[in-house]
């Protein structure tokens, strides 16, 4: 009975551990917002071509953008652009949309009530203002990320009161690699967003690995603890605890007889 229960026991708390793991898996998205202090360190030379992507924007907003740099252009962030290979719009276009995507684009910012110039790697949008439409833009991208690293991190803007998604998306699975959404205020809006940069080396893979992983496991465990062979060993060892404790009396009751004996003699 007690070895049911255990068994029990034990497949019950692997199945919790693969549901776990596959859901954190799948959310990788949703974790990619906590800001590490990794992600601001120095950029360094160990920088890896990332598995090609697309960027794909879905929004109703004025405009918007994803910078894959840091606020200086200096790619401190551990994520750039390395070339473009096509941008354009899939859904909701017109005449005067435009879309932008490549390394070091200027764009405008306000620091201390100045208007400035900024540049960095970027894929962006622009409608035009009030301009509440759907619409779908993207950027087949290669981009590079620092290994250095283990966060690395992007800066989400859009203007207007509208809703906009950020997507990238494995080229080779078709598989999310990242996603947030950002809701518009009627202002500008700044959102920096930490990732971790393994997925874009293993795009669409990762869930999959891990839970495959995590079910072999499960299965592996099943049979062990439902194969005859163990419960043999089991009940072997069993006897030779039974023997060696029934050994061990009869030569403690051989003892006290011995010694009985010497002091009858004596």
């Amino acid at each position: 009975m007690r070895s049911l229960i255990l068994r029990k026991c034990v497949l019950f708390v692997l199945m919790i551990l693969l549901i776990l793991e596959t859901l954190g898996t799948g959310n990788a998205a949703n974790a990619s917002r906590f800001i590490s202090g990794s992600a601001g360190a120095e950029a360094s030379d160990n920088w890896q071509d990332a598995a090609p992507v697309r960027v794909i924007i879905r929004s109703n907003s004025d405009w918007g953008r994803i910078l894959f740099d840091d606020l200086n252009g200096t790619n401190s962030n551990g994520i750039k652009i390395k070339s473009v290979q096509s941008s354009g719009w899939l859904e909701g276009r017109e005449t005067d949309y435009v879309v932008y995507a490549g390394r070091k684009m200027a764009w405008p910012d306000t620091e201390y009530n100045q208007s400035i110039t900024r540049y960095g790697d970027m894929v962006a949008f622009f409608k035009g203002l009030r301009d509440f439409h759907d619409a779908v833009a993207y950027a087949d991208l290669t981009l590079e990320v620092n290994l250095d690293l283990t966060r690395v991190y992007v800066w989400l803007m859009t203007g207007g009161n509208g809703t906009t998604t950020f997507e990238i998306v494995s080229r080779d699975t078709g598989g999310i690699i990242w996603q947030d959404i950002v809701v518009g205020t009627g202002e500008t809006l700044q959102a920096r967003r930490v990732m971790s940069p393994q997925p874009f080396f293993e795009a669409g893979r990762a869930e999959s690995s891990v839970a495959v992983t995590w079910l072999l496991i499960v299965i592996l465990v099943i049979i062990v603890l439902n194969f005859p062979v163990v419960e043999a060993v089991r009940k072997r060892m069993r006897r030779k605890a039974d023997r060696s404790e029934s050994r061990r009396r009869e030569q403690h009751g051989m003892g006290e007889t011995t010694g009985g004996e010497g002091a009858y003699w004596k």
